[in-house]
């Protein structure tokens, strides 16, 4: 378990300083008007448009999760482990139903799937429902989680659920910071271990690689050969640590 967690921590600090320094491109979208049939120019702006703005966010996450280990805040650990489990998962969403659009040449089909996917917003559906043709609903993101079983059969389901317990106010979040040291005393005690540094970790690979993949069916180049780059660190430093 401690070697696990070292490595995964390995993994996670890696990706952190690696997506700092990505250089991410001006994004100019095609000029085709909004009632204009749908170009494979505008599904590939349409894919960057969703992908470069992940790249920035999942890094985000990552080194929000490797700073609050570090402060010794595990209990956030958790709850920005959540997040960054559930955006790997939408990345692997998105590039499965595309690529089965694209694949049987339906421009307008991949257009439309990723419409409500970058545009969407269910808040804004709901409160604004006068705005719902700009911001459409998304889809709900445990369409993605039973998406992310087929790459990760054993755990996408069972790590989300653990992950999501200590999003709300119940006793496993509760029990991070105390114990029963006998039938009848509570002692506070520091934050246990977050033991979700693996599931974190494999789940970041996978979106990694789910993104990868989308930047080329979106024929991006520059910001997609920094994550080829990461990936192949991340194998390396595997390989490395195997080794010792």
């Amino acid at each position: 378990m401690a070697s696990e967690k070292h490595s995964s921590l390995s993994m996670l600090r890696l990706t952190a300083k690696h997506l700092k320094g990505v250089k991410f491109p001006q994004l100019v979208r095609p000029r085709i008007g909004p009632s204009a049939p749908a170009t494979l120019e505008l599904v590939h702006w349409g894919i960057q448009a969703y992908c470069l703005p992940w790249v920035r966010h999942f890094a985000a996450l990552i080194s929000g999760i490797v700073s609050l280990n570090e402060s010794e805040n595990k209990a956030a650990v958790r709850i920005v482990g959540r997040s960054s489990f559930e955006l790997c998962a939408h990345a692997y969403y998105v590039k499965k139903h595309l690529k089965q659009q694209l694949d049987s040449k339906n421009i307008s089909g991949a257009w439309n799937f990723l419409l409500p996917v970058a545009t969407g917003s269910r808040y804004i559906n709901e409160h604004h429902p006068e705005d719902s043709a700009m911001f459409p609903s998304p889809p709900h993101i445990k369409k993605a989680i039973n998406c992310f079983k087929e790459v990760m059969p054993k755990g996408a389901e069972d790590d989300y659920s653990y992950l999501s317990e200590y999003c709300h106010p119940n006793t496993m979040a509760f029990q991070q910071h105390y114990r029963w040291t006998t039938p009848y005393t509570m002692d506070f005690v520091d934050q246990v271990d977050p033991g979700v540094f693996g599931s974190i970790a494999s789940s970041s690979i996978l979106g990694l690689m789910a993104i990868e993949e989308l930047l080329g069916i979106g024929d991006e180049k520059g910001v997609r050969s920094a994550i080829i780059e990461l990936l192949v660190a991340i194998a390396d430093q595997a390989k490395g640590e195997k080794r010792r």
